[in-house]
């Protein structure tokens, strides 16, 4: 009677405890996710995780149409970006998110749709909360993405059931055994569950890929039915979607029990997991189910895609709602006519500088940007294609105001010598302008940046260069940002491009910036003064101010 009563108080504590850990784990999560809301993420990337991620867009894009291409994403730092952006708790959220910052869109309809779903998300804290919950609970794969699954899967040779049905037949057997001859049948027995054992790891290890991430694919689905049973009539376009797209691969939905959360996945680890693993080792019944789903997988493929591309735009949408709370301010971006080159930006700033001095430019033509070294010339033109790349992916602007057309947006800034191609800087740099000047005759207006034209030569020939090339894409329609040390440039294309300049002060023997954009080409040679600070003769200082002079008022160079 003891020994009974021990054993239901057992049980009983067992029953509680499985009933209460999912409500204080979901509670745990809930106040992860309040935390975490409106707060720069602190999370870590490896290169790895970086490359996962991005392969969504790989799989998307058309590699024939327009898209931000790497160049123009080193240059503008957007893997920073991104981070400080991807407030998403799903592999999914993260892949899309990326996606579509590097496919700006050419529609005031999809930006509009897009504001509306960031909108909604900001101001309904209750369902934002309880469907980043449901977010959380898909999680995200630590080594294979989704997109990389569906590829794998492609050339996956699935064993006949049949076999793994063996391994449960021989159970069986052997249990038959024991009742007719005990001891027989429990050597069997353990015989059995042995090779069972073994049998199942070996064969787990040749799939173990594939099972994590179907794994990942059926929670992915299981997801897709929970965000679909939200009713708000906001987000009903998306909820009908999610049902019909879910209805192709039902056999993820009823297989997945049997399979389990991929411990990549980040499974709970709760009691009732822990002892379907060991059925699953005894019996092979999850090689069964795996079979099942993966079939169901590969032959809807397209339907996957597009649960992924609507999953992923709702909870991206919810991150762009986050980051914008981390951030001074910002505005929405007012698109022009699709031809338009107007560039209309007011109090513009570059959000990964800490104490970023905020400039303004209302142009419709080219602009040439002089100044010293440091003065802010690059940051300007980062953080002015920023906004225009922005403003075509996630209608959020580090700006107070922003008013431009719809671009291609380009830029060759941070360039390298290519060891391992042996190509000199000046190879690197021509291949890579060409390719803007290759995109200039295109549907929409390109808008460029280039800093520094041509550094990689000598003066006359980058000048020469330069200044023809930069006509060229004025009068080929470009809208075209470019810095420049040469002042021969500003008076070469005054009548093309509008000159603005950088400018800095010595005071006290120090430099100092202002960062304030001013209209005009750069007039100071305090390059010149900066030999005084660091203490070079006073004869070295005078001999070059006249010779500076002379050039600049005949033209002609001398050492005298």
């Amino acid at each position: 009677m003891i020994y009974a009563a021990a054993i239901l108080v057992f049980l009983a504590v067992v029953v509680f405890y499985l009933v209460t850990a999912n409500k204080r784990k979901r509670r745990r999560l809930l106040t992860k996710i309040r935390m975490a809301y409106g707060k720069l993420p602190d999370r870590e990337y490896t290169d790895v995780e970086l490359k996962k991620i991005r392969t969504y867009f790989d799989k998307v894009h058309d590699p024939n149409g327009y898209f931000v291409d790497d160049i123009t994403w080193n240059d503008l730092d957007m893997d920073s970006i991104y981070i400080a952006m991807n407030h998403t708790f799903s592999s999914v959220g993260e892949e899309v998110l990326y996606d579509i910052l590097r496919e700006p869109v050419f529609s005031a309809e999809i930006l509009h749709e897009r504001e509306r779903l960031i909108r909604f998300f900001m101001e309904h804290k209750e369902v934002r909360e309880q469907i980043l919950m449901d977010y959380a609970s898909i999680g995200r794969t630590q080594k294979v993405s989704l997109v990389q699954f569906l590829e794998q899967f492609k050339e996956l040779q699935l064993k006949d059931a049949i076999s793994y049905y063996a391994h449960v037949f021989a159970i069986v057997i052997a249990i038959v055994v024991m009742i007719i001859e005990p001891t027989l049948g429990i050597l069997a027995l353990i015989g059995v569950v042995i090779f069972n054992i073994v049998t199942y790891f070996r064969d787990k290890a040749g799939i173990e890929p594939y099972y994590v991430s179907l794994s990942a694919m059926a929670y992915l689905a299981e997801g897709a039915l929970k965000i679909a049973a939200h009713k708000e009539p906001e987000l009903s376009a998306y909820t009908e979607a999610l049902k019909k797209e879910v209805s192709h691969v039902k056999p993820l939905l009823r297989e997945m029990k049997w399979i389990g959360r991929g411990m990549q996945v980040g499974g709970s680890g709760d009691l009732t997991q822990i002892f379907m693993d060991y059925v699953r080792m005894l019996t092979h019944i999850d090689f069964v189910h795996f079979n099942r789903m993966a079939r169901a997988v590969l032959n809807n493929e397209e339907h996957i895609m597009e649960l992924m591309r609507l999953m992923g735009t709702l909870e991206a949408m919810i991150a762009v709602g986050s980051y914008r709370q981390t951030i001074p301010f910002y505005c929405k971006g007012e698109m022009l006519d699709e031809k338009s080159t107007a560039m209309h930006l007011k109090n513009g700033y570059h959000p990964l500088i800490k104490a970023p001095v905020a400039n303004s430019l209302y142009e419709d033509g080219p602009v040439l940007i002089t100044g010293s070294n440091a003065s802010g010339k690059s940051t300007f033109l980062r953080m002015t294609a920023l906004a225009a790349l922005m403003a075509q992916t996630v209608n959020t602007v580090h700006a107070s105001e922003y008013r431009a057309g719809f671009f291609r947006i380009y830029s060759s800034m941070a360039l390298r010598d290519d060891i391992q191609s042996s190509e000199s800087y000046y190879i690197v740099e021509i291949k890579s302008i060409k390719r803007i000047m290759d995109a200039v005759d295109g549907e929409y207006p390109v808008l460029m940046f280039v800093d520094e034209v041509l550094r990689g030569t000598n003066t006359v020939e980058r000048i020469a260069a330069s200044s023809q090339i930069l006509k060229i894409f004025a009068e080929r329609g470009a809208m075209v940002f470019a810095a420049t040390h040469d002042i021969e440039l500003t008076h070469l294309l005054e009548d093309i491009f509008r000159n603005y300049h950088f400018e800095e002060e010595i005071v006290d023997r120090e430099v100092r910036f202002n960062y304030i954009l001013r209209k005009g080409r750069a007039v100071s040679r305090n390059a010149i003064k900066l030999l005084s600070v660091m203490g070079y003769d006073d004869a070295v200082i005078e001999r070059a101010e006249a010779t500076a002079q002379k050039f600049v008022s005949e033209g002609v160079w001398t050492l005298e």
